[in-house]
């Protein structure tokens, strides 16, 4: 069973760091300024950028800490 569950956390960790290598690929389209919306500050886009860039990173601090223990 806990070959089981170190397997799921391996691929959980593999598609997660896929998924922020995405962001970052893919940062100006995903948060750069929008055309539809010039009122948009960029303090909003930092502070959408800092919560996601938080979430990621709980992510792979929790799956680390359960593939280790």
């Amino acid at each position: 069973m806990q070959y089981l569950i170190n397997t799921c956390l391996i691929i959980f960790l593999i598609v997660w760091f896929l998924l922020g290598a995405w962001l970052i690929a893919r940062y100006s389209v995903l948060f750069g300024p929008h055309k539809d919306d010039p009122a948009e500050s960029a303090g909003a886009r930092s502070f959408g950028v800092a919560h996601i860039v938080a979430v990621w990173i709980g992510g792979a601090a929790l799956g680390f800490y359960f593939l280790l223990r």
